[in-house]
C-alpha cells in the first residue's frame, strides 16, 4: 500500500463540517414540522369528540324537543396545571355534566369539552337564535399557552350561541370572514397550525 493511498481513507475536516452543517440544516427543517404534525394529530381527538356529541346533541333534541348544556367545560384543566399537551381523565364531575346527554369520550382527553344552548333555566346566555346549540372542546396542543377552541355550531336561521368559557363566537373558513356551520371546525382567533 503506498502512502498516498493512506492519506485518503478519511474524511477531510472539511467535509464534515459540510456534513455536520447539512444535518442541522435538515433537522431545522424537519423538526417544527414535525412538532406541528404531532399538534394536529392531539387535535383529530377534539374532531372526532365533537362530530360524536354533535350527533348525540340531535339524538337528544329529537327525543326531548331541547338540547343539552353542560354548563361549563369538563374535565376542569386546573388540576392538570391547566390545559396543555397532556392528557385530563373523564372524571366524575365530567361523567356527571354528560350523563344526560349519554355522551362520553373514550379514554383520557387533551380538550376540556363544553355544550352550549341557550335553553337553560336562570342562565343568562348571548345567543341570537333559539333553538341551537355550540360544542367547544379547548385545548392548548400544540403547547404554546394560548387556549385554541375547536367548535361545532348549529345554528336556527344563521344564529348561533358563543362559547362560554373564551366567548368564542362562529368559526370561520380559513382566509374568509363566511361562518362555519354544522360541521368541526378550528377557531381561526388562536389557532392556526
Amino acid at each position: 500500500m503506498s502512502i498516498q493511498s493512506r492519506k485518503r481513507a478519511g474524511f477531510t475536516l472539511v467535509e464534515l463540517m459540510i456534513v455536520v452543517a447539512l444535518v442541522g440544516v435538515l433537522a431545522s427543517i424537519a423538526i417544527p414540522n414535525f412538532m406541528t404534525y404531532q399538534a394536529r394529530s392531539r387535535r383529530s381527538e377534539g374532531y372526532v369528540n365533537l362530530a360524536s356529541m354533535a350527533r348525540a346533541q340531535k339524538a337528544f333534541f329529537a327525543e326531548k324537543d331541547t338540547f343539552h348544556d353542560s354548563e361549563s367545560s369538563w374535565p376542569d384543566p386546573d388540576p392538570y396545571g391547566g390545559l396543555g399537551i397532556h392528557k385530563m381523565r373523564w372524571d366524575a364531575d365530567s361523567e356527571d355534566h354528560f350523563a344526560e346527554l349519554g355522551w362520553h369520550p373514550e379514554g383520557e382527553v387533551f380538550y376540556s369539552y363544553e355544550a352550549n344552548t341557550p335553553l337553560v333555566t336562570g342562565a343568562t346566555k348571548n345567543c341570537s337564535c333559539a333553538l341551537c346549540f355550540t360544542a367547544t372542546a379547548y385545548g392548548d396542543v400544540d403547547g404554546n399557552g394560548f387556549v385554541s377552541a375547536l367548535m361545532y355550531v348549529e345554528p336556527e336561521n344563521g344564529g348561533a350561541c358563543a362559547a362560554l368559557f373564551e366567548g368564542f363566537g362562529t368559526p370561520t373558513r380559513l382566509g374568509s370572514n363566511t361562518p362555519v356551520y354544522n360541521e368541526v371546525a378550528v377557531q381561526r382567533m388562536t389557532d392556526e397550525f
